[in-house]
């Protein structure tokens, strides 16, 4: 393979590389920034309080289901 071409490839695979490493340092500046991380606080505040909302009901639903049950075993005991 003669120089020039290898030399092409790697100019080549360096400049990715670069381009690569300001994408990254981009990246990081806006993820560092207040008003990105309040929004992603207010979010993860907001889903946590949907998900909580959503257990509750469903250990209230499991502790409805289980009185049930105790109510039915209680009468068959009885009949």
């Amino acid at each position: 393979m003669p120089l020039k071409k290898q030399l092409a490839g790697l100019k080549r695979f360096a400049n990715i590389v670069d381009t690569s490493a300001k994408d990254a340092s981009r990246a990081r500046k806006v993820s560092r920034s207040p008003k990105l991380q309040q929004e992603i606080t207010d979010d993860r505040r907001t889903a946590l309080a949907k998900n909580f909302g959503t257990v509750r009901e469903s250990l209230a639903e499991r502790d409805k289901i289980a009185k049930q049950k105790a109510k039915k075993a209680k009468s068959r005991q009885r009949g």
